[in-house]
């Protein structure tokens, strides 16, 4: 009786979780078979170049706080120098009041390091030319986006942000922020795979970043019962097996 129940169990809980083993299986299998540069989009991208600091007279952070007074607080950890175009930038990832003083969209404030005069976000046009210095296929379109749904390709991104849709079988989309120029995301048609297993692996199926929902743990449990019921049961067949093979061989021998 005890070994019908526990067979009955292991029946209802190999079809209940069976299928979500077969999905974290198949996903892991994805995973360790495909390169990650090619789910990232590395051989679409070429690095721009660059200036060297012999070839720009950059204003120093002092002079960027007396041309702009609210910036005297912001952090040394919030400032990077880079280059937009052929324009280097000092870019700050500024907090609430920043912002709202430069009456910025979002938290990213640029400024030209030569001049300390606050840049403008990107036109297309600019944005267009960021595509061509970091890959060589042709763009196709160039949309601003100034908010993303839960669920996105691009998540966790700066905004607004240029969405550039070059031509070729991956589909690849470049994310360029609006504000810094900077390429934030490269997205193709592998990538958008991988993102697919990857909500079914973690069994976040929007946000893609919850390792701990109670439906991974409650999947999680479910498989470790379903394994540990089946050695159980294989345990239990064995014992009862060699009683009936002792008999025989004592039949056998008389």
């Amino acid at each position: 009786m005890k070994q019908l129940l526990i067979r009955k169990s292991h029946r209802w809980l190999g079809i209940v979780a069976g299928l979500q083993l077969l999905i974290w299986t198949g996903s892991g299998l994805f995973f360790a078979v495909m390169p990650i540069d090619d789910i990232r989009g590395t051989q679409l991208i070429e690095q721009p170049a660059s200036f060297r600091l012999g070839h720009v007279s950059l204003v120093s952070p002092s002079s960027l706080v007396r041309q702009h007074p609210s910036l005297s607080m912001v952090s040394l950890t919030q400032v990077q120098i880079n280059q937009r175009i052929n324009t280097p930038v000092y870019i700050i990832k500024a907090e609430d009041d920043n912002a709202k003083e430069f009456k910025a969209e979002d938290a990213w404030l640029v400024f030209n390091a030569e001049t300390a005069e606050q840049l403008a976000p990107l036109t297309e046009a600019e944005a267009r030319v960021i595509a061509a210095n970091n890959t060589r296929l042709p763009v196709r379109s160039a949309t601003l986006v100034t908010k993303v749904e839960r669920g996105s390709e691009y998540r966790d991104g700066e905004l607004p942000a240029w969405k550039i849709e070059l031509e070729g079988s991956d589909h690849a989309t470049l994310w360029v922020g609006a504000n810094t120029g900077q390429l934030r995301s490269v997205r193709t048609t592998t990538w958008r795979i991988y993102d697919f297993l990857w909500s079914l692996h973690i069994m976040d199926y929007q946000g893609r970043d919850n390792f701990n929902s109670w439906l991974l743990r409650g999947f999680a449990l479910l498989g470790f019962i379903t394994i540990i019921s089946g050695i159980v049961l294989f345990v239990m067949s064995r014992r009862r097996k060699k009683p009936g093979r002792r008999s025989k061989r004592l039949t056998s021998n008389r």
